[in-house]
């Protein structure tokens, strides 16, 4: 196993990279979402395998993603308890 690189290392130290160098390669790259995730925020559950299976399973033979099993499954959630049913929104 190899040894992790300290949180105080700066490469000025062990000279292998010029400082220029490090602020090109560290500036942030620009993340594009498809325009149907914009304003929507992910939820995500784990589940045993057999169920996962089945989830996938069921989206195939109803011919429908599981997005969209997943919003029909919250929504009905939302139903059962009195909530509105916002989540296709």
């Amino acid at each position: 196993m190899s040894k992790r690189t300290p949180l105080t290392f700066t490469p000025e130290k062990k000279g292998s990279l010029a400082p220029a160098a490090v602020q090109e390669t560290a500036t942030p790259s620009t993340t594009v979402r498809g325009k149907s995730r914009q304003g929507r925020q992910f939820i995500a559950a784990h589940v045993v395998p057999e169920a996962a299976k089945q989830f996938k399973l069921l989206a195939v033979q109803q011919d429908r993603t599981t997005q969209d099993l997943l919003v029909e499954a919250i929504n009905d959630l939302f139903a059962k308890y009195g909530l509105s049913r916002i989540a296709d929104e």
